[in-house]
């Protein structure tokens, strides 16, 4: 089993969807060289999606496989999809990097938080509903899924207080200029002059 290090870190980005919390994340990631630990769903891959960088895609059969195997240190179900994230791919990037992310709902967020404790630093990224809607309208998300994703537009803002960190997200430098000193904190890379 993986030994944890004072200095590891694993930050989870949440926050609506249409907030912009996965672009967000990537480009934090990129700045800071952090690998992304994806997550596992028996969802259908959407037009602009990609095996390995947005999800591993599993047919319910392979999904179930793995849980039966304890692969998986969180699981939820939701709408009519699984989605999963395994404690090796967790590990692994950990061990090699110091510092992972990941993109969740709030259930996730709350799983991992109760399993890694303080390891975890929950990143809350959000935008008022119309820009939410808006957003995902421009993603190409079909009507029934951005109705029932405004739907749990509030309940997923009242996760924001429990997140470790908020941050507003209209304009991308801003919020990555804002998140980037936030990070530095946690992981001391000097990359910014902080002063």
């Amino acid at each position: 089993m993986y030994q944890f290090k004072d200095t590891d870190r694993i930050f989870i980005y949440t926050g609506p969807e249409g907030a912009g919390r996965r672009t967000v994340a990537d480009r934090a990631g990129e700045t800071f060289s952090m690998k992304k630990v994806v997550a596992y769903t028996t969802r259908t891959r959407r037009p602009n999606e990609t095996e390995g960088v947005d999800y591993f895609y599993l047919n319910p059969a392979q999904f179930k496989r793995a849980e039966l195997n304890n692969e998986f240190v969180e699981t939820i179900f939701s709408t009519t999809n699984l989605y999963g994230i395994k404690g090796a791919d967790i590990e692994e990037h950990l061990s090699t990097h110091g510092a992972v992310y990941l993109i969740m709902n709030r259930e996730g967020a709350e799983i991992l938080k109760g399993i890694y404790g303080d390891k975890v630093v929950r990143i809350f990224v959000y935008s008022d509903v119309d820009t939410v809607k808006k957003r995902q309208v421009e993603k190409g998300l079909s009507e029934e899924s951005i109705a029932r994703n405004i739907v749990k537009y509030n309940e997923d803002m009242a996760y924001m207080p429990l997140c470790e960190h908020a941050f507003e997200n209209y304009d991308l430098s801003h919020t990555l200029f804002s998140l980037t000193k936030i990070l530095e904190g946690y992981l001391k890379r000097d990359l910014l002059d902080l002063d």
